[in-house]
């Protein structure tokens, strides 16, 4: 797993799908799916600049089957897939991931992110395996978006001290 650790500046989020695309070898994000690494890599950046606090961290995996990259922040705060009007300015971002990933998902992290543990043990499908003793703990593919905060105006769920976002890309 590779790292790289983000500053709140305005152009983390460009140098982040950078260093994504630098950093996978052309077997594992072919050139034509770089776009779409990029375009989720700046989304999901630009979600913690604007809704999180202190550094950011930003983790890559690459194997056969594609990419999976994580962005850790230290708010709690859990993603919510937002309804979308025509009308609206803002909150697409998680909408963008959750049309263009392979998968996605959240996990909680226990300490700050300087000290983020290591992510979870993944499933042969590519979803983090859950850690029952662990509060917020992601749920299966099929209850993911329950565990959303209403779009309505319920208050956001929390976990522990900080999360990661992760999404996975395949390669085609």
């Amino acid at each position: 797993m590779e790292r790289l650790t983000l500053t709140e500046h305005l152009s983390a989020a460009r140098m982040a799908r950078h260093w994504v695309c630098e950093h996978c070898p052309e077997e594992h994000l072919p050139e034509a799916r770089r776009w779409i690494a990029e375009l989720l890599t700046h989304e999901l950046v630009a979600n913690a600049l604007a809704h999180g606090h202190g550094p950011l961290t930003l983790s890559l995996t690459h194997d056969a089957e594609g990419i999976l990259v994580g962005i850790s922040d230290s708010n709690a705060a859990i993603p919510a897939l937002k309804e979308q009007t025509v009308h609206a300015t803002s909150g697409r971002g998680i909408a963008i991931v959750d049309a263009l990933a392979t998968a996605w998902g959240y996990y909680p992290s226990h300490s700050p992110v300087d000290q983020a543990p290591e992510a979870p043990d993944w499933d042969d499908a590519g979803w983090p395996v859950p850690d029952d003793d662990r509060p917020g703990a992601d749920p299966e593919p099929a209850e993911r978006l329950e565990a959303f905060p209403d779009p309505a105006g319920s208050p956001p769920q929390h976990g522990p001290a900080g999360k990661t976002v992760w999404f996975h890309l395949a390669t085609g």
